[in-house]
């Protein structure tokens, strides 16, 4: 991610960090996030995102021997911010041969290094990722328990246990999977609350409004005029190396 103006905070489970304005900085990957953009002094707040695909982390791992390093550094370094631009332009060049796309990617990865900023080996999804990619999919459906149990393949009861060993449950987990498509709704769309309340499976805006209050601390509407005061606002994805 690089933060062209304002800065970016990133909270999650145990950790939160800044990725600050002219900063670039990596977000972890199948992670629950809450993310805020602050504009700077001018009111803008600008930043690019880069999805990279995993296999190159892999490739380059067997070729050397990469320390696992702690990846929420920022980095300001003048060569790393071109290669990114770099990546970037090609990225978005549909004529460039993947081959020559994973090269620019990598010359990026190799600046990033330079800064102590690494990439820890890509772990496979883990049960709770799994049932939450589910439910992401379709935040609107009328999930109960046995439907998510049944394209797992386990019993109820099961995972039912499952959940609760990690403290939490199935209601819990379907309420933050709907809560936080409805807050990115919310600032990146001018969808009304009503259609972004029933895109998120509520059939009542009132009720969508007192869970979103409830797991935000702030009203649907105060999120909607925040988002609308952030003139020049822009949170663009550049590209996917593949």
């Amino acid at each position: 991610m690089f933060v062209r103006a304002g800065e970016k905070v990133v909270r999650g489970p145990n950790y939160s960090f800044t990725i600050t304005s002219g900063s670039i900085g990596v977000l972890p990957p199948r992670t629950v996030l809450t993310i805020e953009n602050h504009p700077g002094p001018d009111g803008l707040y600008l930043a690019n995102a880069m999805v990279l695909d995993p296999r190159l982390f892999i490739e380059r791992g067997r070729q050397k021997d990469l320390p696992v390093v702690d990846p929420f550094p920022n980095t300001t370094n003048n060569h790393a911010i071109a290669a990114f631009e770099r990546a970037a332009l090609i990225l978005d060049d549909p004529t460039v041969p993947s081959a020559i796309q994973d090269h620019a990617v990598c010359e990026l990865l190799l600046w990033l290094e330079q800064d102590g900023i690494g990439f820890r080996a890509d772990q496979p999804p883990t049960f709770l990722d799994r049932l939450r990619s589910i439910l992401t999919a379709e935040p609107d459906a009328e999930w109960r328990v046995a439907d998510a149990a049944r394209i797992l393949a386990v019993s109820d009861a099961t995972l039912r246990r499952r959940l609760a060993s990690k403290g939490t449950s199935f209601s819990d987990m379907l309420m933050d999977v709907r809560m936080t498509h409805a807050l990115g709704l919310l600032q990146t769309t001018e969808l009304p609350i009503n259609q972004i309340a029933l895109d998120c499976g509520y059939q009542s805006p009132s009720r969508f409004s007192v869970r979103f209050r409830k797991r935000f601390g702030i009203s649907p509407s105060a999120i909607r005029t925040q988002s609308n005061e952030q003139n020049g606002t822009e949170n663009d994805r550049i590209g996917t190396a593949s």
